[in-house]
């Protein structure tokens, strides 16, 4: 039982930590482009702001995908978290 599960925290925390690095990745490249389109637009305030009324429907809907995606992120990182502890208290049992 204790491999069983010994291999299913393993398997659990490898896909956590793919999933952690896309979702780094994601969010790093979402912040990469609001700086570069923030930028461009600074010297456009008229254009800018017919833009962004224009697009509030679409606008809200990615602001609500990245909260969304922000808080899996988190998510995530704390379930890594409890992942590595639970499998050091496992380790340190087996030792002793």
């Amino acid at each position: 039982m204790k491999n069983d599960l010994n291999e299913i925290i393993n398997q659990r925390l490898k896909n956590r930590l793919e999933w952690q690095g896309y979702l780094k990745w994601l969010l790093t490249h979402r912040m990469l482009h609001n700086r570069a389109k923030r930028e461009y637009y600074k010297n456009k305030p008229f254009l800018n702001l017919i833009l962004k009324i224009y697009f509030i429907p679409y606008n809200t809907f990615k602001f609500f995908n990245y909260v969304f995606d922000k808080h899996k992120y988190e998510m995530i990182s704390k379930e890594i978290e409890l992942l590595n502890d639970i499998k050091n208290k496992q380790n340190t049992k087996e030792i002793e």
